[in-house]
């Protein structure tokens, strides 16, 4: 794995980040289906080292683009994101 993208980790109520990690993110789809017909594309996977931060549904920015993990495996020395690409504006609703 190459280790070749920074990842932040952010706070779910201010959305700043509270961790930065290196990544090796790949794209990638996979359709998760849920309650009243909602299903949500991830269109990439992380592969970062274990971090007591990462939860499942928190918020992470790659450059200018934020994401929610919708799943996530852990492995005896990684951990496995599947990551779904927030709109463009998402932070801006949320802050106003």
């Amino acid at each position: 794995m190459f280790y070749d993208t920074k990842l932040e980790i952010l706070d779910v109520t201010h959305f700043k980040p509270v961790l930065s990690v290196m990544a090796d993110v790949q794209p990638y789809r996979k359709s998760f289906s849920f309650e009243d017909g909602y299903i949500l594309e991830t269109t990439y996977r992380a592969f970062c080292p274990l971090e007591s931060l990462l939860l499942s549904n928190c918020y992470i920015r790659i450059s200018e683009d934020i994401f929610i993990v919708l799943d996530m495996k852990e492995w005896s020395d990684y951990v496995e994101l599947y990551l779904y690409r927030c709109k463009p504006d998402f932070t801006l609703e949320v802050e106003e």
